[in-house]
């Protein structure tokens, strides 16, 4: 990890522009740390933008922008259509397939590339220079904190608060993918000036979304032993509204392995799954092309119904293939 610090610096420092960019609909784990990265990035120096999202969806993440514009944070967000390879320097966060970016038409322009990321790893990785992927880190929050402590590099306190509300999204509130590197994390952004107060703000939701989402919850179907699936087949949905159900559903004493599936608005089926004991939820996800993380992972389909979809994730948990 050290070695690829070193080369990040130098990369940065050899560069004249660096661009950042996270996954398509963006979360305070990804475009969080890319929001602070570039704050870090301004101390060398250095042009910095961030490839400007096109689907702010993410109802926390949205929270966080507004309360960095109200206290005259200017975030440095650039359309892909301007962006050129000005000696520039492209670092990818939170991804590191191509298809799942914000912007494939930005890694095309520019040949320069660094990767950071806490999924495991597939088989079409982005071609980069250099890259730090590991999977045993619970964010990339947790990665771009070892950075700042590393570097010994300070920001102003209202990051700090962004990017612990980034952490606990990303783990489900210490739910998911935590060691105790990550405790540390936590107790060095609340050492620096994060605000704990604020950052609950940011990941409060609506009493009506909570509601409706234990309705779906209701309706779930046992797949196997302290197996269950939700289906939201009444709506169009987003994958954050699936994720929620599977982080939720994982909650109950009876489930060791969840699943959410629904239909977004494209058409396309986002398939959520979420796991405890020793099941690898992230192997069941590539048979459906996607990937994640050991205890929790997703899948977007576009080539099946959301029946079919079904019918497959019942035969894979009901045929013993786990």
């Amino acid at each position: 990890m050290i070695d690829f610090f070193e080369k990040l610096s130098e990369e940065i420092k050899n560069h004249d522009e660096i661009i950042l960019m996270t996954h398509s609909t963006p979360d305070l784990d990804g475009l969080g740390s890319a929001i602070v990265l570039s704050e870090v990035i301004k101390q060398y120096g250095k042009e910095c933008y961030i490839v400007a999202p096109k689907n702010l969806i993410n109802k926390t993440l949205n929270k966080a922008l507004n309360y960095l514009s109200e206290n005259g944070m200017i975030l440095p967000f650039k359309y892909e259509k301007i962006i050129s390879d000005n000696n520039s320097l492209l670092i990818i966060l939170d991804v590191h397939e191509s298809k799942l970016l914000e912007s494939e038409e930005v890694l095309s322009k520019i040949k320069d590339r660094c990767v950071i990321d806490h999924h495991l790893t597939i088989n079409k990785k982005i071609e980069s220079k250099y890259e730090f992927i590991d999977d045993n880190m619970s964010s990339t929050v947790e990665i771009l904190c070892t950075y700042l402590k590393y570097k010994d590099v300070k920001v102003d306190s209202i990051y700090y608060t962004l990017l612990l509300a980034g952490l606990y999204q990303d783990t489900n509130y210490f739910t998911l993918k935590t060691t105790s590197d990550t405790f540390l994390v936590a107790s060095y952004l609340i050492k620096m000036g994060a605000d704990n107060k604020v950052e609950h703000d940011f990941l409060k939701e609506s009493m009506e979304s909570a509601i409706a989402r234990y309705e779906y919850i209701k309706k779930c179907d046992k797949l196997n032993d302290n197996v269950y699936l939700c289906v939201i087949d009444d709506r169009t949905c987003s994958n954050i509204t699936v994720a929620k159900i599977a982080d939720e559903m994982l909650k109950f004493e009876e489930v060791n392995l969840a699943f959410a599936v629904g239909v977004k608005e494209n058409g396309q089926i986002v398939l959520s799954g979420r796991s405890c004991d020793n099941i690898d939820v992230c192997s069941i996800m590539k048979k459906f092309g996607g990937g994640g993380h050991f205890g929790a992972a997703a899948a977007s389909i576009s080539d099946n119904t959301i029946d079919e979809v079904i019918d497959k994730l019942k035969n894979i948990v009901r045929g013993n293939e786990l």
